[in-house]
């Protein structure tokens, strides 16, 4: 049995990878327009305790099947996992320390550069860790991550009602003098879990590791919450903050579970390649104002700007995604290399 998964690894499906990854961008996007009113409303550290209870609220919808409640079991009590399990854990909290540090003064403009930045470190961090390069040609994916880079931008330039000579002020102003530099590796670590828990849990089901994964955060982050903040306490509710946060953990719920478990599906469908699952997250933007527009009947706040500068730029990000999903679905269904397994362009 192991000299027939030796000789035979598994094949890249590029198709259903490019589904989870646009369901993964989807819920992915669900999250600012949820949590916005949470940001206004809590500390940080609150923030991240009612984020925690909702993955461990989580957990038992995650393992709702035997298969998954049985990796589940198996992950979380073999104590050969629990040194992965921890390294996972730090490298997230590390993530989510630099990303506070870094962008929660920052303009606007400055985040979604920094974030939309995920496709390229998520390629070098594949390759790094798992040896996976990208599986079409160099010239086509980075023309394609810098033309969609570019939309991304312009859709969240377009976004922000301000008079163009100010809105550039501003963000050379945040540029010069905030800590953006702090989370430039953000999205490194972002990817380098997904990575590592592919890399180390792969023989399990993606549900199972994903929901091990966050009841070691929960058991480590909601105990720090409640010691350092009146976190949980019933004069820290108000009637704001209570509706606060009960959109936080709906969209915690879709996008760090959903969204996690879908990303963990694509890196499995498309055997780790980091760099095109993640290249689907540069439709977030777009979509992140779609859903704020459907949004904003409800909560306050949210709006969205139409215009010509927002249509432009979800041209530039889904033109070269629709030809990098299908090249790559090309790539998957072409013949085998003689004496190689899988598609010739899969090297």
């Amino acid at each position: 049995m192991n000299l027939e998964k030796k000789s035979s690894p598994p094949q890249a499906d590029y198709r259903l990878g490019t589904l989870y990854g646009l369901a993964t961008a989807i819920l992915l996007a669900l999250q600012p327009p949820f949590s916005a009113p949470a940001a206004r409303n809590l500390t940080s550290i609150d923030f991240m305790g009612f984020t925690q209870c909702a993955l461990l609220f989580s957990v038992p919808l995650l393992i709702a099947q035997a298969e998954s409640r049985r990796d589940f079991a198996v992950i979380l009590l073999d104590v050969r996992y629990w040194p992965k399990l921890a390294v996972v854990f730090c490298v997230g909290v590390i993530g989510l320390a630099l990303f506070d540090i870094g962008l929660s003064s920052t303009h606007p403009i400055i985040t979604a550069a920094t974030l939309n930045l995920t496709p390229f470190w998520a390629t070098l961090v594949a390759f790094v860790v798992t040896k996976r390069s990208i599986s079409i040609s160099p010239t086509l994916f980075f023309g394609s991550f810098l033309t969609a880079f570019c939309g991304a931008m312009v859709i969240a330039w377009s976004q922000i009602d301000v008079e163009p000579d100010v809105l550039l002020h501003d963000v050379i102003e945040s540029a010069l003098h905030s800590k953006w530099i702090y989370a430039v590796p953000t999205p490194i670590f972002f990817a380098l879990s997904g990575t590592l828990v592919f890399k180390w849990f792969s023989e399990f089901d993606e549900q199972a590791a994903i929901a091990a994964n966050f009841v070691v955060s929960s058991l480590v982050l909601i105990p720090v919450a409640l010691v350092m903040s009146d976190f949980g306490r019933q004069s820290h509710f108000t009637e704001e903050s209570k509706t606060a946060i009960l959109l936080l953990l709906v969209g915690t719920l879709a996008n760090s579970a959903a969204g996690r478990v879908f990303y963990q599906k694509a890196l499995t469908a498309t055997q780790n390649d980091n760099g095109y699952v993640t290249m689907f997250f540069l439709l977030m933007p777009g979509l992140t104002s779609l859903i704020s527009f459907a949004l904003s009947r409800w909560i306050a706040d949210l709006r969205f700007i139409s215009g010509p500068g927002f249509f432009l730029g979800l041209a530039l990000v889904t033109t070269p995604l629709l030809l990098l999903s299908l090249s790559a679905a090309r790539a998957t269904a072409s013949p085998t290399v003689p004496g190689r397994s899988g598609p010739a362009l899969l090297r």
